[in-house]
């Protein structure tokens, strides 16, 4: 189906308007301190040993009946890929339908009940957040609206699930992401989710040094808040320009100048895409190679009898 030009270039416009800013603040001109690559390296390896492990343990929590863990890990790496290459929530669907085999509709319906959780997490951050930086009233509410929100899916979710006799189908996922969503799921998923982001802090303050900026945790904490809240809803392949945007907005209303902003910003946002592609790329190629070796197996050895 094509879309109309109006819809496309309305969806290309965060990275149009990165590209302005780049050409704009020319990022590249940012002298950067002797730890730089150290920074780099460490939040980099962070990514993969903590925060990616945490991603993938929330999900598994969220998962019914669900695989081995190392199977889960390889499928969320591989939705980062998607998400890099299209975009658009493409991740999601990618991730379920890497899992196994027969249980698309289920293992989908887990990683809407995943998002929930995190987004009450969000939440639950954006408030301490507010509490802590004095961002204000607005923060407050808003964050109190998204947690109200979510309670307030959950119990339609119930009314609706007996109701839906006629759509069987529609009722078997709903009812899969509400079994997904029970209060110790989601009390799980949300500590997760938080202790994930407590490391991505560590990340944040790594690159204020070689930046050049003065360790901060509220600057970090304003900055996790400020990409968190940006690349809430998917829109373009790997988030760029909305990942740009809240991390450069948030660093400057803490004082940074704003052509180090957004050359942090990038480079932070480029130490996340581009090693998880080349991972992601390796692990789909040697899974997907498995499984063509373990279809054509049981082949063989039929014929050979």
């Amino acid at each position: 189906m094509i879309q109309p030009p109006w819809k496309a270039a309305l969806r290309c416009l965060p990275l149009c308007l990165l590209g302005v800013v780049l050409w704009r603040e020319k990022p590249w001109a940012v002298r950067l301190s002797a730890t730089a690559p150290w920074a780099v390296a460490t939040t980099i390896l962070l990514n993969f040993a903590v925060y990616l492990p945490l991603k993938a343990a929330r999900w598994r929590v969220a998962l019914i009946d669900p695989p081995p863990f190392r199977k889960v890990l390889a499928a969320t790496i591989e939705g980062l890929l998607a998400n890099a290459a299209i975009g658009f929530g493409s991740g999601d669907l990618v991730r379920a339908a890497r899992l196994r085999e027969g249980q698309l509709a289920v293992d989908y319906a887990c990683t809407w009940a995943e998002r929930g959780a995190e987004m009450l997490a969000l939440a639950i951050l954006v408030f301490v957040a507010a509490l802590v930086t004095k961002l204000g009233t607005l923060a407050l509410v808003i964050s109190v609206l998204v947690a109200s929100a979510y309670a307030a899916l959950l119990g339609a979710g119930r009314f609706l699930v007996p109701r839906l006799g006629r759509w069987p189908r529609m009722r078997s996922a709903l009812s899969s992401g509400l079994q997904a969503s029970t209060p110790r799921r989601v009390t799980a998923m949300v500590a997760l989710s938080l202790l994930g982001w407590s490391s991505e802090i560590v990340m944040l303050v790594l690159f204020q040094g070689a930046f050049h900026l003065a360790p901060s945790l509220r600057m970090a904490l304003l900055t996790l808040v400020g990409i968190n809240a940006a690349i809430a809803i998917p829109t373009l392949p790997g988030n760029f320009g909305t990942f740009e945007a809240g991390a450069t907005m948030a660093l400057v209303m803490c004082g940074a100048p704003r052509d180090v902003a957004v050359s942090y910003a990038l480079i932070y946002h480029l130490t996340h895409v581009i090693p998880v592609a080349i991972v992601a790329t390796t692990v789909y190629l040697a899974r997907s190679s498995g499984n063509r070796r373990y279809k054509t197996t049981p082949a063989r050895t039929s014929t050979g009898r």
